[in-house]
């Protein structure tokens, strides 16, 4: 069976675009422009430290927004593979015949339950225990959104070029609060924040190491997501559904999120029982407002541990925050159990008056969250 890579890649580019066309609005005007931006990059084989002449980036951004206009009423397509054709999101059927050809295909949702799909080069494979984990460089086809860990059931793609834009962007966008963390992970590596950014020429060429070391430490948030039975699974996905587009999706996610990285065999976990200060140093930094609302105690400890190198603070940290998500969970839970009954909007205004106010960030928006998981 012949498969012309170049006639699927446009497939797949296809679905890509058309999902965008959909979905851009689910991201402020300053967040949708930082996504296309890295888009535009990828498209032109530019690193991620290359910017573009702004007339150059400002004119495909004009031409992608009429193409989008153009497809945003199009049904997403089969994928042709040969003679066999397979619904977008078959992608157990269709990496059965592209894996012979070193290549892998994802499909998912994301927040906002925005299709999501890429096509990629396997660089490695390998499996951790039931997990198969695919380590993807470069893609030939991808969406608007760009994580660099996703999983779906027990596969696992770890994505290095997402990791290196991922990296920029947060070094290049540097907020604040991430400031010290940041600059603290990337002490571990020799590397000077403010250097790089400065110097991006000559020095980022450096993060593609940093990358490919710091994708290892992504995958256990897959990882420990597998072991997390905290929240049933069928619940989770009928309350991003039924909320979809709300405070209670976001909360939601970033509750998943949360026990997965705290599982003792989650990202964390993993963080503490091999030492890895930079990982633990990018965990804080890249932290976004919600999940530090929730979960802050890891930001206490980490200054403490800072002065003490003292791990058990984290360990004590992580624990208390699992616990936390636990708690969450449960209660998340039952609200959305109670409401079966009533109107949906009973039970979001439940959630957010008794779960979400209580936090401070009653009025968390959608947009820009970062809270962004594939499902």
């Amino acid at each position: 069976m012949g498969i012309s890579i170049p006639q699927l890649q446009e497939q797949i580019q296809r679905n890509c675009d058309i999902s965008d066309a959909n979905y851009a609005g689910l991201y402020s005007l300053c967040g949708l422009l930082l996504r296309m931006r890295d888009l535009y990059k990828w498209e032109q084989g530019l690193r991620p430290w290359q910017e573009p002449e702004p007339a150059e980036l400002l004119e495909w951004v004009d031409d992608r927004e009429n193409r989008w206009e153009a497809i945003s009423s199009s049904e997403l397509q089969p994928i042709s593979i040969g003679t066999e054709r397979f619904e977008p999101f078959d992608m157990a059927a269709i990496n059965v015949r592209l894996r012979p050809l070193g290549l892998v295909y994802g499909a998912g949702y994301v927040l906002g339950m925005k299709p999501s799909f890429f096509l990629g080069e396997v660089t490695e494979s390998r499996t951790r225990g039931a997990l198969l984990v695919d380590i993807v460089d470069r893609e030939l086809a991808r969406d608007i959104y760009m994580t660099p860990a996703m999983r779906q059931g027990e596969q696992i793609f770890a994505r290095q070029s997402a990791m290196l834009f991922f990296l920029w962007d947060q070094i290049q966008e540097m907020r604040p609060s991430a400031r010290d963390a940041l600059n603290y992970a990337l002490q571990q590596y020799g590397i000077d924040a403010q250097a790089l950014r400065q110097c991006p020429k000559e020095l980022g060429p450096r993060l593609h190491h940093v990358a490919r070391q710091e994708i290892e430490t992504w995958i256990y948030h897959e990882v420990g997501e597998v072991h997390e039975d905290a929240f049933d699974g069928r619940v989770w996905h009928e309350i991003v559904s039924t909320y979809c587009n709300s405070p209670v999706e976001i909360f939601a996610r970033v509750i998943k999120d949360l026990l997965a990285d705290t599982h003792s065999e989650g990202l964390l976990g993993h963080i503490i029982g091999h030492r890895i200060h930079s990982s633990l140093g990018f965990y804080v930094a890249f932290m976004r407002p919600f999940t530090s609302v929730v979960f802050p105690e890891i930001v206490t400890a980490f200054r403490e541990f800072r002065v003490s190198g003292d791990w058990s603070v984290i360990e004590v940290a992580r624990s208390n925050g699992h616990a936390k998500a636990e708690s969450y969970a449960v209660q998340l839970a039952a609200i959305h159990e109670a409401g079966r009954e009533r109107p949906t909007e009973w039970a979001k205004s439940q959630i957010i008056s008794h779960l979400i106010e209580p936090l401070g960030i009653a009025g968390a928006s959608r947009k820009d969250s970062g809270e962004e998981e594939w499902h």
